[in-house]
């Protein structure tokens, strides 16, 4: 998926907050934690967005040397580390670090429906996709479009939400 996909869905994790609280003040950010926790994965590749924003962090941190892209930043391994990052990072607020976690979660997560798959159980190499072959989107694709589009709206629906112009009908049960 893009970059823009990536972001979009990851922001939308914030919706999870819901599930523990009313929105409040807190609600941009949580759609930033999970947004830039969506892009974070990718900083094993200097063509990706987050790399692009940070004006070129994966070189500075020689990632792109060290890491193959979808190995293990999109790994099972990675996820404690990213457990315990987020709450080191996120301290204030405890909905923070789900969201982010989430998010993180959400870029493998996705990249499993891409023909090349992720690597999951890294360090060993093989990749594994959550769908079979045929089923398997392309980056920038119709579905990664159409993903953004679903996931923007979404998170266009959450400040409504907020202001209370619209109900969602997991409230009403």
């Amino acid at each position: 998926m893009t970059g823009r996909t990536h972001f979009i869905i990851g922001a939308n994790v914030a919706w999870l907050a819901l599930l523990f609280q009313p929105m409040n003040i807190w609600l941009i950010p949580l759609v930033a934690a999970g947004g830039l926790a969506g892009l974070l994965p990718d900083i094993d590749t200097p063509a990706s967005t987050i790399h692009q924003k940070s004006q070129g962090l994966t070189r500075i941190l020689l990632l792109h040397k060290i890491l193959r892209h979808r190995g293990f930043s999109h790994s099972l391994l990675v996820l404690p580390f990213i457990a315990l990052l987020s709450f080191f990072l996120f301290p204030i607020y405890p909905l923070l670090p789900l969201v982010f976690f989430w998010g993180y979660v959400s870029h493998p997560l996705i990249d499993g429906f891409n023909p090349q798959g992720c690597e999951y159980l890294f360090p060993n190499p093989k990749n594994y996709r959550l769908i079979p072959k045929f089923l398997c989107v392309d980056t920038g694709g119709w579905v990664d479009h159409l993903l953004f589009v679903i996931g923007s709206l979404a998170l266009l629906a959450m400040p409504l939400h907020y202001l209370g112009l619209i109900t969602l009908a997991v409230e009403k049960i």
